[in-house]
């Protein structure tokens, strides 16, 4: 028996998406209640790269469809029961810690920001491209190649601190924040708010791009709440 998420047992009946092979089922106990697809077990899951990614997509796919008729837990690709029986005694074992949590993401979504940094500009303002000039020999080469080197130097200590200003500033504004594990050429930041408040986090972005002009800033759609669970 393949999971996808946990919620609140719903008031009214959900839309539920195709599963990745077969149907969808909502099973409830004490108010508590599993995303899952019964016919679908751990040995169906393909071992290629390929097509797990297209079980990935697809799993995340379904999840979001019904994250946005309601709140839920997401759970990670690939977990499995072995039988009704083994998932009623989870939903049971975690009944109170589930609902207390389900309480705290209600209305909520992540949103995730992604910095990438802008290279330096090749010359400095008002200053002579230099194809336009005969080519550089000798010391004025070398002078040129180190001042090339320091306007470089500058650049990355400029954009290193405008990061961390826009972390300050969205820890403040935003108190519930996720920072990514750095990866090259790229930095995120998970924010968590009130599906109510998606417009107004979209226009703040436009004042992130004119304020720090450094990197090239870009925000995604609401999802379900990957990162604070």
């Amino acid at each position: 028996m393949y999971i996808y998420a946990f919620l609140k047992t719903p008031t009214s009946p959900l839309n539920l998406p195709p599963g990745i092979k077969g149907s969808l089922e909502i099973i409830s106990s004490q108010g508590l209640s599993a995303l899952v697809e019964p016919d679908l077990q751990a040995e169906d899951l393909p071992d290629t790269d390929e097509q797990l990614m297209q079980f990935v997509v697809i799993h995340d796919q379904i999840t979001c469809a019904v994250f946005h008729q309601t709140s839920l837990l997401p759970v990670r690709f690939g977990t499995c029961f072995h039988s009704e029986i083994a998932l009623f005694e989870h939903l049971a074992l975690n009944q109170q810690n589930y609902i207390r949590k389900l309480e705290q993401l209600q209305g909520k979504a992540e949103y995730c920001l992604q910095g990438v940094p802008l290279a330096p500009p090749q010359n400095p303002p008002n200053q002579p491209n230099p194809t336009d000039s005969p080519p550089l020999r000798g010391r004025d080469y070398f002078l040129a190649k180190k001042q090339l080197h320091q306007r470089q130097l500058e650049h990355q200590q400029q954009q290193s601190q405008q990061w961390q200003q826009l972390i300050d500033m969205i820890s403040q504004t935003y108190p519930e924040t996720r920072l990514a594990d750095s990866q090259p050429n790229r930095e995120r930041i998970y924010i968590l708010i009130p599906l109510t408040n998606d417009l107004k986090l979209k226009q703040q972005l436009n004042h992130w791009h004119s304020q720090y002009t450094y990197w090239q800033l870009s925000l995604g759609e609401a999802l379900p709440p990957y990162h604070f669970l």
